[in-house]
């Protein structure tokens, strides 16, 4: 798939691209109306940097970093929430899935007037350390896995799926463990700008202890 898009009405101030060599496409495009708009502007003056103080101390960069990337400090810290099913009874799950994408991009956009590119990369490594509590105790849980999602750039819901291995460390009275993990997920939200809602549904086979086959779901914000 290697085309490019405009926005549709509702959204008209974005500019899409589908497939990685539409991507690269656009990125050199954007590169090459870059240099040329910046060769337009007028020199800029030196100008003194200046203190930028609140309440007589310097939060003024830390109050400006954090309301430029608030998002992704709500992504990085906020947990998601989800359910699994332990041997017929319910237990709850708290997590903190962090995602590194790789590859090329699969989807990218840029708002008109401007040259930022966003890009959305289908490949993802992950890490996501846990707590699981319920009646069987608390334990504590990480789960390396890879994801796979696919969002154009015309879809409101992305879907994908990945596999991974969720090693319990402690608690829920197993032994340490780990498991063969695999999901499917759907993330809710509008490509290519940051923040989405993700739904993460999984199937846990572990190779010792007593409940060996789990089924467990969570929902969270996610930044990719």
């Amino acid at each position: 798939m290697t085309f490019e898009r405009a926005a549709k009405a509702e959204d008209a101030v974005l500019d899409y691209a589908d497939g990685p060599e539409a991507c690269r496409a656009f990125a050199s495009r954007n590169e090459r109306e870059l240099a040329a708009w910046s060769k337009t502007q007028p020199p800029i003056p030196y100008a003194y940097p200046q203190d930028d103080n609140v309440l007589g101390a310097p939060w003024g960069k830390l109050t400006s970093g954090v309301s430029a990337t608030y998002d992704l400090m709500l992504a990085s810290l906020l947990p998601h929430f989800g359910a699994q099913l332990r041997a017929d009874s319910p237990a709850l799950v708290v997590s903190w899935p962090w995602q590194v994408p790789l590859g090329p991009a699969f989807t990218c956009s840029r708002r008109r007037g401007s040259f930022t590119m966003r890009d959305f990369r289908s490949h993802r490594l992950l890490v996501e350390p846990g707590i699981i509590a319920g009646q069987r105790g608390v334990g504590v849980f990480v789960r390396p896995a890879y994801r796979f999602l696919y969002h154009p750039s015309d879809w409101v819901v992305g879907a994908g799926g990945g596999v991974g291995s969720t090693f319990e460390l402690t608690g829920n009275r197993e032994p340490p463990r780990p498991s063969l993990s695999p999901e499917a997920v759907i993330q809710f939200g509008h490509c290519c700008e940051a923040s989405y809602f993700t739904l993460a549904m999984r199937f846990d086979r572990f190779f010792a202890g007593e409940n060996r086959s789990i089924l467990w779901g969570s929902l969270g914000f996610t930044f990719f």
